[in-house]
Order: C-alpha cells, then sequence, then structure tokens
C-alpha cells in the first residue's frame, strides 16, 4: 500500500466572537498574503500480504510557499502553491534505501545501479519542485486546477476533495473552550486509497505562541480518531476486507485568528489489523500496521 501526502496544506479560519467567551472557526484566505511552511512527514507500513514482505518507511520533508492572489470580478482568486522537496529517506522492501538531499540531488548512495532505487530517486528529483495554482470559488471550494506538471501523479480531484474536507472541520457554530464536536474524516494515501475515520475535535480554548518579533494570540484545536476504515477507489486492486483498529491517535492545531489560518498543526495515528485485496480476480489477504504522521510549522517572523 503506497503512501502519498499532498505537498501543500491550507489550513482554514477566521475567528470571530459572536457571544462573550466563544468563537467561530471559519475558513479564510486574505487576498495578497504570502507564507512559507515547513511539513515532516514519516510512515512506518508493516505489511505483510499472501505471505510476502511489502513493508515500507519513509521521512520526508517539504517546504511550501502559499500566494493568495485578489478576487476577479466573480469572487474567484487564486492560491498560487511551490514546493520544494528538501530531503527524503525511503526504506522499500529488500532492505533497499534511498535517500535524496535537496542541497545535493545529484549524489549517490549505497544503491547506486539498483534499479528500483534509481527509478524511485530520479522520480522524486524530477519532482522535487512543483508549482500550481489553485483556483477557488467564493464559497473556497476549487473550482479549477492549473499548472500540474505531467508524470507528478497529481490528481485535480484529490486536491478538490482536500479542500472539501477541511471545509467540513470546523462545526460552523460558536465555540466555548471544552466543546466537542464529530465528523468523519478522509484521508488521502494515494493511488485511490483512503483511510476513513471518525474524528473527535475539542477546542481547547485560546493560548499563545512565541515568534521572533513578538507572542500571538493563537487558538488551539485537538481531536483523535476512534474508528477507521480502509478502502480503494478504481484501481488496478479492489479492497476486500478492512478489519482495521485505531491503536493511536492524536492531532493539534494551532490557529492564528490575524493571519485567518493554522501557523501550526500536527498529527500521529496508528492502525493496525487484516485488510484483503482482490487483485486480477485473485484473492490476497494480508496483515497491516501503519504508523503516519506530519508536522506542518509556518515560518513566522
Amino acid at each position: 500500500m503506497l503512501k502519498r501526502f499532498s505537498l501543500f496544506t491550507v489550513l482554514l479560519l477566521l475567528l470571530g466572537s459572536t457571544a462573550f467567551g466563544q468563537v467561530t472557526l471559519v475558513r479564510k484566505y486574505n487576498e495578497g498574503d504570502s507564507y512559507t511552511a515547513k511539513n515532516t512527514v514519516k510512515t512506518d507500513q508493516k505489511l505483510t500480504i499472501a505471505g510476502q514482505d511489502g513493508s515500507t518507511n519513509s521521512s520526508t520533508v517539504v517546504e511550501s510557499k502559499s500566494t493568495i492572489g485578489k478576487k476577479d470580478a466573480d469572487g474567484k482568486f487564486s492560491l498560487k502553491v511551490d514546493t520544494n522537496i528538501l530531503s527524503s529517506e525511503i526504506g522499500l522492501p529488500g532492505g533497499i534505501k534511498i535517500k535524496y538531499d535537496g542541497k545535493n540531488p545529484d549524489a549517490k548512495d549505497d544503491n547506486a545501479g539498483n534499479e528500483i532505487a534509481e527509478l524511485v530517486r530520479d522520480r522524486i528529483k524530477a519532482n522535487a519542485k512543483l508549482s500550481m495554482t489553485i483556483v477557488l470559488g467564493t464559497d473556497n471550494t476549487v473550482v479549477d486546477v492549473q499548472g500540474i506538471k505531467p508524470g507528478s501523479e497529481i490528481n485535480p480531484e484529490d486536491i478538490k476533495s482536500e479542500f472539501a474536507e477541511q471545509l467540513k472541520v470546523f462545526p460552523g457554530k460558536p465555540l466555548k473552550k471544552g466543546d466537542t464536536w464529530e465528523h468523519e474524516a478522509k484521508l488521502n494515501l494515494g493511488q485511490g486509497q483512503i483511510l476513513t475515520l471518525k474524528r473527535k475535535y475539542t477546542y481547547e480554548g485560546e493560548t499563545s505562541k512565541s515568534t521572533v518579533n513578538s507572542t500571538r494570540k493563537v487558538h488551539k484545536i485537538t481531536a483523535v480518531d476512534s474508528a477507521v476504515t480502509y478502502s480503494a477507489k478504481e484501481g488496478p486492486f479492489k479492497v476486500t476486507k478492512s478489519e482495521l483498529k485505531v491503536d493511536e491517535s492524536k492531532n493539534t492545531i494551532l490557529f492564528d485568528p490575524a493571519a485567518g489560518r493554522d501557523i501550526e498543526s500536527s498529527s500521529l495515528i496508528r492502525v493496525s489489523g487484516k485488510i484483503g485485496l482482490s487483485v486480477g480476480g485473485m484473492q490476497l489477504d494480508g496483515d497491516l500496521d501503519l504508523t503516519m504522521s506530519s508536522t506542518q510549522v509556518e515560518e513566522i517572523k
């Protein structure tokens, strides 16, 4: 089961007081804003499928710069996203280990000459720097995705789905400290694979975040997952069994109401259990133990 995280993550937010001690969390994009964030994504997958070892692991650091354009006469606006893979380490079955250093992209590692390692490294290098423009409508839904690099495997429909998921995160009503809400979250793993999670959020209240020049007021939201289902859309295989459980889960968002978005977020989830796949009419059963973590921090001066 391959894993892919989107390289841009633009999360929510505008906080407005509607009653004493309450806030309403709403997505907001400020025209002309430009910000840079660093995202560290790690995965550790222990997988046995039909008796074969399919275990993988990875650690990737990506820098992204987002620039919000001005609204046109119809209220639409653009979000330009530039991403740069700073480093990546990937472990594949058979002891294959691949390293990529953005400062020295042509450097070879111990697997030089290995066909699989060279293929993966070349793909990372080819897609290390990407740029795209996402056009959003008046309701902040994606209406178009422009500039996707051919061969990058970025699917415009996945981008639309990711933004739609973000619109569902906050409950659209005033919140006070300790309030909770739930919704079904979908995590895109790439190649049509989806983890559907039952997620419970808690508004933890106002706190502060120290920056280089000041201390900024932020709002803290946490979340935990209590159930998970693995599925797949159209693709080379079908999921016939998903008997997974959530072993560990924690998510944290720090939202800056002045910026109108989160300036820091982290997530960790571990799921395990039995899965079944149908490939070309052949049934393949296996055991999965998957841990994924992500930490995103915006560079704030």
